[in-house]
């Protein structure tokens, strides 16, 4: 699950003057302490608040560096996209503007597109930490994974799995021909397809506005996590929650600007390379506390809960991908990219099976 420790070194003057050129607010003192550690301050990017799934991995691993360090390694953490959009820190960390952050695969399909893989199959495991050890299976594999990051001169960290969509709405819903002509508020290029081949009528709404467009009756569902559905209150206005089992995602990547990563002596890359190892282990339990904590509040909120059964899981799989084969779209585009699509897919799916998972739809197309 290990990242490989890139060995390449700049001059700590280059790489001075690079950050300074681009505004990087990170400072390598140079000076080694008894910890064997130079000291520095670096400039972290985080994309929601400490105490949020979309960022706590980043106190925790700030948090293990500084004290493994013995202090010599501190972190200026700038929480709340204040140094720039979500949508963006790839472009942040990558110019050098902060040295560590956060990325989201969401939002970079054209500059991450091996990443896109963790959206494309219905019905993937819902436990965020079988998402992630998914990609680090298949990336110990097929290393181009870490290398399309260091294209975008970033060095990525860790995966981390998030939380899974769920189905919540003014009225039960226990099976597929319920959600025919019904009003949901979704996204995604994957995830469009598969409502729409049950005939779901996509509304498009940000969080912040959830409340609203569910309570006027824009839309009578909503596609989101727990932790959104929670922090909206959306349960005062939708009081049904349906598991559909569509599948945890690998959102978020830890990532290091790369030519600041490059100006480390080996032995401080791999101190960050286990912290962060130890980072995302640790952010998993938490999350899986968080999870607990969200569908308590809902229980509390008196929310009724279904879960979609195998059998309809399968039937929806089926019709999703005669839809629009998605696992496919994926292949050709990153084939076309040069590299070896239908392999890594393969990959993927074996890995899933390795880990104990059950896919929901006939993979034999799909496996080599």
């Amino acid at each position: 699950m290990k990242k490989r420790i890139a060995c390449t070194l700049l001059s700590t003057l280059l790489v001075g003057l690079l950050l300074t050129s681009c505004g990087s607010g990170g400072k390598t003192g140079g000076n080694v302490t008894e910890s064997g550690y130079p000291t520095m301050e670096l400039i972290v990017s985080a994309i929601d608040s400490h105490d949020k799934t979309s960022a706590h991995e980043i106190e925790i691993f700030t948090d293990l560096v500084t004290e493994r360090s013995g202090g010599a390694i501190t972190f200026k953490v700038f929480y709340d996209n204040l140094l720039g959009k979500a949508t963006d820190n790839l472009n942040t960390l990558s110019s050098g503007i902060a040295d560590l952050g956060t990325v989201c695969t969401l939002y970079t399909p054209s500059n991450l597109p091996l990443s896109q893989i963790t959206y494309c199959i219905p019905f993937a495991p819902s436990d965020p930490a079988m998402a992630a050890e998914l990609m680090y299976k298949v990336a110990e594999e097929y290393p181009e994974f870490y290398e399309e990051y260091e294209k975008n001169n970033v060095v990525c960290l860790g995966w981390k799995g998030n939380e899974p969509y769920k189905l919540y709405s003014k009225a039960p819903i226990t099976d597929l021909s319920q959600m025919a002509g019904m009003k949901l508020t979704l996204g995604g290029v994957y995830y469009i397809p598969w409502f729409q081949s049950i005939d779901a009528v996509p509304v498009n709404a940000p969080a912040a506005d959830l409340y609203q467009t569910i309570k006027t009756g824009v839309a009578s569902g909503s596609f989101v996590y727990d932790s959104i559905y929670c922090n909206y209150k959306l349960y005062e206005v939708e009081d049904y929650c349906l598991e559909v089992g569509l599948g945890a995602r690998n959102n978020n990547v830890l990532c290091f600007n790369k030519d600041m990563w490059d100006s480390f002596d080996e032995k401080t890359q791999q101190l960050f390379q286990e912290c962060a190892d130890e980072a995302m282990a640790q952010f998993q339990e938490w999350q899986q506390d968080e999870m607990d904590g969200w569908v308590q509040e809902m229980l509390d909120n008196g929310v009724t809960f279904n879960t979609l059964s195998d059998e309809l899981k399968e039937e929806w799989a089926e019709t999703a991908l005669a839809y629009q084969d998605t696992l496919q779209m994926w292949i050709d585009e990153v084939t076309a990219l040069g590299y070896d699509g239908a392999g890594i897919m393969s990959a993927y799916l074996k890995a899933g099976e390795e880990l104990g998972y059950e896919w929901h739809f006939d993979t034999t197309p799909y496996i080599q």
